[in-house]
């Protein structure tokens, strides 16, 4: 074996250290003059929901100024299916590097509860860009059902326990689980049924085969002027900008501690440099305060203005959140 004479060595590491430390200086360079560019190609947000959705409604508008602020074409790309996982898991396991993105909403954060095996971790491989607005659900039912406000659904689960239907398009969604949080503190028994998919589950709760429905304040605008479905509650801690005019769940007796809600979040994967994330942030923030003034009637959501570090920490507080709510429904989905 040949050993290297220790002064021999010592020369040799003496030569090398400037060339390791100019290459160290020169990458880092490199990646700050990376992200100082970003974006120098179009970015990419893909969405689990299909195109024409009330998501991608919001999201278009906002994508089309945010491109505008960054000089490159923000592009959506539509991947529907599989609960949110297939637009999930693709996001997961690209390149951090900004130029892919996921829109994602509850569904995101009840998954990681729900499912044994998601071929991604919710919690590790994903970063929040910008939470981009936020609101309550509101409590539809059929204009054929006879009660006007939440106390008068109540008592009339309470008659008949088991026998009022309430629809669900995701089981385990977060719509779905404000139903069974709303049976447990209300102390009542209803009953879901599934659906695949959301204009069957309206169509029929305005036909009166379903009673009711959790589900955004959008959702239900085609079907309240013709009274086939009035909205009796909103599921959040504060009033909608959305419904100013209809009571909080927790206004009605006994349901003070109720508060359940929704946002609408942007995500990359972990490992996506700080710059890009905070450039990423500000002009998303930007881009949705502006076309909530001019354009009201799509960004009707609450603001939920918060920076790279708070959008962090809101990130990890919804996902205790939905995964304590998870476990006290008991809703499991095998797979």
């Amino acid at each position: 074996m040949n050993v290297v004479p220790h002064r021999t060595a010592r020369r040799r590491f003496l030569l090398l250290a400037p060339l390791a430390l100019s290459l160290s200086v020169g990458l880092d360079c490199a990646r700050a003059e990376s992200d100082a560019a970003f974006p120098s190609r179009p970015i990419r947000i893909i969405t689990p929901f299909p195109a024409g959705g009330s998501t991608d409604n919001f999201l278009r508008p906002v994508a089309l100024r945010v491109g505008k602020k960054l000089g490159q074409p923000v592009v959506i790309e539509p991947r529907p299916g599989g609960n949110t996982i297939i637009a999930s898991s693709a996001v997961a396991k690209s390149e951090p590097d900004g130029y892919t993105l996921l829109i994602g909403v509850n569904t995101l954060l009840t998954n990681a509860a729900l499912y044994r095996k998601l071929g991604y971790n919710t919690a590790n491989d994903f970063t929040p860009v910008a939470y981009l607005g936020q609101d309550g659900f509101a409590i539809a039912v059929s204009g054929k059902l006879p009660v006007s406000n939440l106390a008068g659904l109540i008592a009339l689960a309470k008659a008949k326990p088991g026998s009022l239907t309430y629809g669900t398009s995701t089981t385990g969604g977060s719509n779905h689980l404000g139903a069974v949080m709303l049976e447990q503190m209300a102390g009542i028994k209803l009953t879901q049924v599934p659906y695949k998919g959301g204009p069957t589950l309206l169509n029929d709760l305005g036909s009166g085969i379903i009673d009711l429905n959790f589900d955004s304040y959008n959702a239900f605008t085609s079907l309240l002027p013709s009274g086939r479905v009035k909205i009796i509650a909103q599921t959040g801690s504060k009033r909608s900008p959305s419904m100013p005019g209809i009571p909080l769940v927790s206004e009605t007796p006994g349901m003070e501690k109720f508060a359940v809600g929704f946002h609408v979040g942007l995500y990359a994967p972990t490992g996506t440099p700080k710059p890009v994330l905070t450039k990423l942030n500000q002009a998303f923030r930007e881009a949705v305060s502006e076309e909530s003034k001019s354009n009201s009637a799509v960004i009707n959501l609450a603001p939920l203005d918060l920076d790279v570090d708070e959008s962090s920490r809101f990130f990890h507080k919804e996902l205790a959140f939905w995964a304590d709510a998870v476990r006290r429904s008991g809703v499991t989905i095998e797979e």
